[in-house]
């Protein structure tokens, strides 16, 4: 059970870490542009949250669940990234079908990623490191 900011921070970092990798030589695609955008979220947010969680404890769980939330959604999206993009049997209705949540899932994870960037930013701003 993850229940503190530094737990987030580690799950943000390992979704981070775990999204599958570009294929070299293939053109620009949203799939890339997705990754892209996940691993750097996943990456601030989480290194974000760790050094919060270093300089003020736990946290409580309305200050780390959003974190937590974050690293959900974007390890759904990397999971449904990896389903659209391999299959046996094309199937234009079920890619259509993903893609749909895809993009719905991606604008929670541009909410979350504005929550916690603004959580982090007043953090900085009200410790004087900004």
């Amino acid at each position: 059970m993850n229940t503190s900011m530094d737990d987030a921070g580690c799950c943000l970092l390992s979704v981070a870490w775990n999204v599958a990798p570009l294929t070299e030589g293939k053109p620009e695609s949203r799939r890339g542009d997705l990754r892209r955008t996940l691993v750097a979220v996943c990456r601030t947010a989480g290194h974000g949250a760790r050094d919060w969680a270093a300089r003020h404890g736990t946290g409580a769980e309305t200050e780390y669940r959003p974190f937590l939330q974050l690293a959900d959604v974007a390890y759904e999206i990397a999971t449904l990234l990896l389903v659209v993009e391999d299959f046996l049997v094309p199937d234009l209705e079920r890619e259509h079908r993903r893609w749909a949540e895809i993009e719905e899932l991606t604008a929670r994870l541009t909410e979350l990623a504005g929550w916690t960037s603004a959580f982090l930013g007043a953090d900085r701003e009200l410790s004087g490191t900004a």
